[in-house]
């Protein structure tokens, strides 16, 4: 309510009494019939747009709260209804994942990415799991779409994640169609490049490519991505092939580390 309708309001009676004694007053010393009638139209009319204006304000005011209070009850229904959404897509998503988990023939440990890994020394993501150890260090990690990357730092429930879109990872791998083996590493943007497939090989768009399991690091038939586009240089022994990620880096929340035997982890590709 602003300060004028709690000054009418508030005053409402002094104002009432004070019209009525000059009204009065007016038509004591007043005889003519005509001027009686006047004033006594005009006092109706005067106390009734008084009547009528404050009745107004009390009604705005009114209807102001009670948007007020609707606005706030619709704001906390949305934030609750989004709360349940987010609650059924994680419960669907990690009962994908635990389906997955089951099928996989290595042992799986179930992280959470926790945020991105300081650029100085790789890029990744920080995993959280209580369940990491020291000798994890190198593990490939995964999910149910595909490869992420490795392990390359452990620290108690800590770990950094080097994923594939970092400039110094390399996997080797197969492409399942044709069995062909070749290196795959970031392409300098949001892809991968297939490398060391000579231009004697046919290769297709939509050609999956997978890890070879020629490693130490990587177990094999874990899926790194699909073929988009290939190039061919007469003068060059290779050609050039891009390759899409099975797994899309942005949305990623929770991650597998693959546990291979003790010791299978060592340097390599």
């Amino acid at each position: 309510m602003n300060i004028f309708s709690y000054y009418i309001s508030k005053y409402r009676e002094f104002l009432t009494l004070t019209l009525y004694i000059v009204l009065s007053f007016l038509l004591m010393t007043a005889s003519d019939k005509a001027l009686v009638e006047g004033m006594r139209s005009f006092s109706l009319q005067t106390l009734g747009s008084l009547e009528g204006t404050l009745s107004n304000f009390r009604d705005y005011f009114n209807l102001y709260e009670k948007n007020q209070t609707l606005q706030q009850e619709n704001t906390r229904l949305s934030f609750e209804n989004f709360q349940l959404q987010e609650a059924l897509l994680e419960n669907l998503r990690l009962k994908r994942l635990l389906k997955f988990q089951h099928q996989f023939h290595y042992n799986l440990i179930p992280a959470k990415i926790i945020g991105y890994s300081p650029q100085e020394i790789v890029t990744g993501f920080q995993l959280l799991s209580r369940h990491l150890k020291p000798e994890h260090k190198g593990a490939a990690v995964m999910t149910v779409d595909g490869l992420v990357g490795r392990l390359v730092k452990v620290s108690g429930s800590f770990a950094i994640c080097q994923i594939l879109l970092d400039p110094s990872s390399k996997v080797s791998v197969r492409i399942q169609r044709n069995r062909e083996v070749g290196i795959v590493v970031w392409d300098g943007g949001e892809g991968l490049l297939l490398k060391f497939i000579p231009n004697t090989i046919e290769v297709k768009p939509g050609d999956i490519v997978f890890t070879s399991g020629l490693s130490q690091i990587y177990p094999p038939n874990i899926k790194v991505g699909v073929v988009t586009q290939i190039k061919k240089d007469p003068s060059k022994l290779f050609q050039t092939i891009y390759v899409k990620p099975s797994v899309d880096f942005n949305a990623l929340e929770e991650v597998f580390v693959v546990e291979m035997e003790t010791g299978a982890h060592a340097s390599g590709k």
